[in-house]
């Protein structure tokens, strides 16, 4: 196994199975940490870990907690003291181009494959000279079709597991030994994800509108926070970004977002929760909750900053200062607030998070910690100092330093009174005497402007020593504020100094409880997670899913819940897929709540279509059909209500997309290839618990060919009996179904968009009513006239292209028609015939001026109106 993982927590991993054959891929993790890691450890269970020098230590700590330097806590090298070998290796070797390259050489699928070469000018691949060898962009397509090249980070760790294979081949065999490539063969590229994890990648997140940062014309400067590097834009997740009140929380949020969860106990946890607080009668304990949810700071944070001796003001939200014990005390007062808030929820006995909460926050605790910053710190002073500042009572010295400090001035005048006797009467009343803290008395005496120099310094018998002038002011050294340095010392430094000393003590003090406050603070991200769910759930309108081992889903007026917030209404719609059965015998009880069953085990279920194919107009709301099914099973398994009157959604391991396609100019590939590099990898990765949705594929090439692709799709997926995955696809190649190319079949269920049609009208926007009503079966225009006047084409090309469409339904020959000449071009091309016959049949050696002059005058009273 190699594992990598960046400093913003991208997590990546790639492991190789020697007796398979097979390496596996992840999709990168985002926002993942150390605990990713050690899942990933116990997951595939090791026998060689690879890992980058730099890799943060926590992961290393994960792998070996008894690390001292390579060596076992005896002080002998043992390398067999773990149950794996950890080999730590140099970080060019996780390098993502480098690694790119290895896998291009591997050259899999191209004995069983179609033997077809792309190359483009400069293509080539070093070692393989030999005929017929795909080109570096082939075999980039190739790859893409089987596992995700953008997962950037677990690429670059397939990299550094490629170069430990060959190190291992070239320590077993002599150079140039044929035998060396049959040892630690790849023969297969495969994706895999974590176990109880939804796989679904980031096209279909983005296709989804899951997760979306606004863009912004700065690419260094993307939104507000510049911790977040990017503001959310209109996203599912945006929706409930905002409601959640806690830096973890929001971090927790996000995570749920991009890991859905396959455990049913762990949903229906989320579920009862959010169905517990979304309750009428709790809506003023959720009040309360989300209220105190505003005070709750990350404690892990301010841990750390109590280790490292921050103690005074940090910066805050809206720019205020904001100094760590105010935000422990905060947090102490606040969780005991929180756990009381709960008592009062109603049917909340049962649920998980109040469990925790009532668990981890031991209030004596939290209440003596809190009570104990009260009676030390001064937060008004504080505030007003930028540093902590400790309250009196609490040292005696630290009291009778600050009284010396305070009754500095009276001191001070006395001093400058008695300084200012012997200077002359007309300047006595400037002089002054201060206290700068580091630098100690100070006597002040006006500059002469005249002469830049001081109007007195002293006397011959005890002349003043000149510090430092500024602002026409000079400062200076005299034997009476040298004897008060010396009396008095660095009054202020020593305050300070000895209030440092006791912050540290009641650091110490506080750190005692380091691990109380962290776990309390996690238990506060996960109960604003909840939350900010129900809260959305009540803003939204959202319902409870009921979340099943069935491999269906049935939906009940569903709705895309960011398309109804764009428009003024929404048309709900139902849905009802059925999946393949799998194999039986397995009961689905033993497996309740796990998802290694999820492969092997069904349960009783209706008979139903397993694929729905949608027909009709374009404009009609096909596309927003497809992707509020998908959304719908993909905030039931974050453990979110739906925008729905109610669903039964079975247990989807991944959801897969062929919607939309992102093109770039990073990449030599056109849009059809991107679209069949998705459709490729949906194919591969796809089982019966898995959900494609297909948008129109197909519609970047030939018209024949993308529709000839299509129904070979749709067939594969019918074809695969009691392994078939719940499909719904857009399509508007209705000559597959005309021809008889899919034969209908119980697996297979039409459906389109309904509209009403009125020819008698006028205008074109008037002709065509859309609806958005799902109906069952298939509609046989794609009225695609319509929309193209409604979008401004011009009406001549409109009414040809009407011309047109209706002569293919007559089945008549298109070039023929296409072949027909007006009839001004037609005239015009009889009056040229008949130019050119007077004029073969005239005789133009006699007078040919005249009878050139004959033959025009001809053709022009020929052609000329009547």
């Amino acid at each position: 196994m190699a594992v990598d993982m960046t400093p913003r927590g991208t997590v990546g991993c790639c492991y190789y199975v020697a007796r398979e054959e097979k390496l596996y891929f992840m999709e990168d993790i985002q926002i993942g940490d150390d605990d990713i890691v050690d899942t990933l450890k116990t997951f595939i269970d090791p026998t060689v870990i690879l890992v980058s020098t730099k890799i943060d230590d926590a992961v290393i700590n994960r792998f070996d907690p008894e690390a001292k330097s390579g060596e076992s806590v005896s002080g002998n090298n043992d390398q067999f003291r773990l149950p794996f070998l950890l080999d730590v290796r140099p970080p060019s070797e996780f390098y993502y181009d480098a690694a790119k390259n290895k896998l291009m050489i591997l050259r899999l699928g191209e004995d069983d494959g179609t033997q077809v070469s792309f190359n483009i000018p400069g293509d080539h691949l070093g070692g393989y000279d030999d005929e017929g060898a795909l080109g570096q962009q082939g075999q980039l397509l190739r790859l893409a079709g089987w596992i995700d090249m953008e997962s950037r980070v677990t690429v670059g760790c397939a990299g550094a597991l490629l170069s430990y294979l060959q190190r291992r081949r070239a320590a077993a065999y002599l150079p140039g030994d044929d035998a060396a490539y049959m040892m630690f063969r790849i023969t297969m590229l495969e994706m895999f994800s974590l176990r109880e994890t939804m796989f679904i990648n980031a096209d279909t997140l983005h296709s989804l509108g899951v997760i979306g940062a606004e863009a912004h014309p700065h690419s260094h400067n993307r939104g507000p926070n510049a911790n977040s590097g990017a503001k959310e834009g209109l996203s599912v997740y945006g929706l409930f970004h905002h409601l959640a009140r806690t830096l973890q929380g929001r971090f927790l949020l996000r995570q749920c977002f991009l890991r859905p969860s396959l455990n049913i106990e762990v949903i229906n946890e989320r579920l009862d929760a959010v169905s517990t607080f979304s309750r009428s009668e709790n809506a003023s304990a959720l009040d309360a909750l989300v209220q105190n949810m505003k005070n709750i700071g990350n404690m892990r944070m301010m841990m750390i900053n109590l280790r490292k001796g921050v103690g005074g003001s940090v910066p805050g939200r809206n720019g205020l200062s904001r100094s760590v014990w105010t935000s422990v005390r905060g947090f102490a007062f606040h969780a005991l607030k929180i756990k009381d808030a709960l008592q009062d929820v109603l049917g909340g006995d049962n649920l998980a998070i109040r469990t925790k909460v009532f668990e981890k926050f031991e209030g004596y605790h939290l209440a003596q910690v809190g009570r104990k910053i009260s009676e030390t710190v001064d937060f008004e002073k504080s505030a007003e100092e930028r540093r902590t500042v400790i309250l009196s009572g609490i040292d005696e010295e630290l009291d009778h330093m600050k009284r010396t400090l305070d009754g500095l001035e009276d001191i001070l005048n006395q001093v400058a009174g008695k300084l200012s006797e012997g200077m002359p009467p007309d300047i006595r009343a400037s002089l002054n005497v201060i206290y700068f803290p580091q630098i100690g008395f100070l006597v002040i005496v006006p500059m002469d402007p005249a002469t830049g120099i001081a109007v007195y310094d002293g006397n011959f018998d005890s002349p003043w020593e000149m510090m430092f002038s500024a602002e026409g002011q000079v400062y200076f050294k005299t034997a009476e504020v040298r004897e008060m340095d010396d009396h008095f010392g660095d009054v202020y430094g020593i305050i300070s100094d000895r209030e440092i000393e006791i912050s540290h003590e009641l650091a110490q003090f506080v750190l005692q409880y380091e691990e109380l406050f962290t776990t309390c603070s996690d238990v506060c991200g996960e109960l604003d997670t909840l939350l900010a769910l129900a809260q959305g759930a009540k803003t939204y309108n959202l319902v409870r899913p009921r979340i099943t081992l069935e491999n269906t889903i049935q939906i009940k007026q569903g709705r895309h819940i960011l398309q109804e917030r764009t428009v003024s209404s929404f048309v709900p719609n139902d849905t009802f897929i059925v999946a393949g059965a799998g194999d039986n015998g397995s009961d689905a009880d033993q497996c309740r709540g796990s998802s290694s069953c999820l492969q092997g085990s069904s349960v009783s279920q209706e008979g139903g279509p397993s694929m729905l194919v949608l027909t009709g107009p374009n404009y009609s709301g096909k596309s927003v059909y497809l992707k509020q099914v998908a959304l719908i099973v993909f905030m039931a398994h974050v453990g979110c209500f739906v925008p729905a009157e109610s669903a039964k959604i079975g247990l989807t391991d991944k959801i897969l997309s062929r919607v939309t396609t992102r093109e770039t100019v990073s990449r030599a590939q056109s849009a059809f290839m991107i679209d069949l590099q998705q459709i490729s990898l949906a194919l591969n990765l796809a089982t019966r618990r898995s959900l494609l949705i297909i948008d129109e594929f197909g519609k970047g090439t030939d018209a024949s060919d993308g529709a000839g692709l299509a129904c070979a799709v749709m067939e594969y997926l019918l074809s695969l009996r009691n392994e078939r995955p719940k499909v719904i696809g857009a399509t508007h190649f209705h000559e597959i179904f005309e021809m008889g190319l899919l034969k209908p079949r119980p697996a297979l269920a039409f459906g389109h968009l309904e509209v009403q049609v009125d020819a008698d009208k006028s205008q074109v926007d008037d002709q065509i009513t859309y609806l958005y009503n799902f109906r069952e079966g298939r509609s046989t225009s794609s009225f695609g006239t319509c929309c193209a006047a409604m979008n401004g084409v011009p009406e001549e090309i409109v009414r040809r292209a009407e011309d047109l469409i209706l002569l293919a339904m007559k089945g008549k020959d298109l070039v023929a028609a296409c072949c027909q000449m007006p009839e001004d071009e037609a005239a015009e091309l009889e009056g040229a015939e008949q130019i050119a016959r007077a004029f073969l049949e005239a005789d133009v050696y006699k007078n040919p001026r005249a009878t050139l002059s004959d033959i025009l005058t001809i053709s022009t009273t020929t052609n000329s109106p009547s």
